[in-house]
């Protein structure tokens, strides 16, 4: 549990949190940047342990005292950072770091803060943060889980050691959901693209039925657009508007093209990525590869109109006209 042999890729990020351990030269803060799912919290905790761990090397034992303190749950020195509602906020960080972090670690040398969700902390909260961070307590270490680099303040980003955390190829993840979840080769390429590299993305997908659900939906969907008329494609737009809180869907749109592409140009079912639906994609891939390609293009599109904040169902519903446009 928490060992560095449980992290899969970013294998020079993960040498250099060792050497950090091993050499005792560690910053005082410490930013992981990636996605939902990249492995950030899993990454933060080895790290926390290794640095608490009382045994000698650059990895944590996990028989020590500290090891056994962390795996129980009950580390006096390992301080988690939650916000109480939606964002944190300069209360949360007075009352979880600003009062206590004076204060020596209890039992151990160090005294690490994992501050969950900091990239939602709103400007107060940072500048309370920043005067910790400026002058730290010798024995302290921040380690600061994020999504977005841009939600930080410069004067945040320039105190702390960012560590962007590296999508996966779609093959490790697979590979590794096959041997750890006892996956079929089959699951496990669909899962894996839809996680976009993330294992942990790619690991509650599987525990997901909703997701599930809304795959077969909007492949359902997709396979009906084409003899659809005008009309009723407008309608399904409005069908859409279910899924205006979970983008995914366009996720699943896109990778439906995507496998129609390959089936037209490739002809080979070796390159499809979503294998257990291949006797549709092959019937379905009738267009041109390079309409099939525009089509794709449209999904992307209107994901990029939706994270401008444009319009929901207009948007969708140029989307749907586009992806409906079949040969002349």
């Amino acid at each position: 549990m928490y060992t560095f042999q449980e992290i899969w890729g970013n294998a020079p990020m993960m040498e250099q949190l060792k050497r950090a351990v091993s050499g005792g030269k560690v910053s005082h803060a410490y930013l992981f940047l990636g996605g939902a799912g990249a492995g950030k919290r899993l990454i933060a905790n080895t790290f926390a342990k290794a640095l608490q761990c009382e045994a000698t090397g650059n990895a944590p034992c996990g028989s020590c005292r500290s090891c056994q303190a962390f795996d129980s749950g009950n580390h006096p020195d390992i301080i988690y950072v939650r916000g109480e509602k939606k964002n944190l906020l300069v209360d949360d960080i007075r009352e979880q770091i600003l009062e206590t972090v004076d204060v020596k670690p209890y039992q151990y040398d160090k005294k690490i803060y994992i501050i969950e969700k900091a990239d939602t902390m709103n400007v107060q909260a940072q500048n309370a943060l920043l005067k910790t961070l400026e002058e730290p307590p010798a024995y302290a270490v921040f380690l600061l889980l994020a999504e977005r680099a841009e939600a930080f303040l410069q004067t945040i980003l320039s105190r702390v050691v960012t560590m962007k955390i590296r999508p996966l190829s779609e093959e490790t993840v697979s590979e590794y959901l096959m041997k750890k979840a006892f996956l079929s080769a089959e699951e496990s390429h669909v899962l894996a693209a839809y996680a976009q590299g993330r294992i942990g993305q790619a690991l509650e997908l599987m525990e997901d039925e909703s997701f599930r659900e809304m795959r077969q939906d909007i492949l359902e969907k997709l396979e009906a657009l084409p003899s659809m008329n005008e009309g009723e494609a407008y309608l399904l737009a409005k069908d859409l508007e279910v899924y205006k809180n979970d983008l995914r869907f366009l996720d699943i749109m896109e990778l439906w093209y995507r496998d129609l592409l390959a089936a037209k140009s490739l002809r080979e079912e070796r390159y499809l990525i979503q294998k257990d639906k291949k006797d549709t994609i092959f019937r379905m891939a009738k267009e041109p590869a390079e309409r099939l390609a525009k089509k794709a293009a449209a999904v992307r599109e209107a994901r990029r109109r939706l994270a401008m904040n444009a319009n929901f169902r207009l948007t969708i519903e140029v989307m749907l006209m586009d992806l409906k446009e079949t040969v002349a």
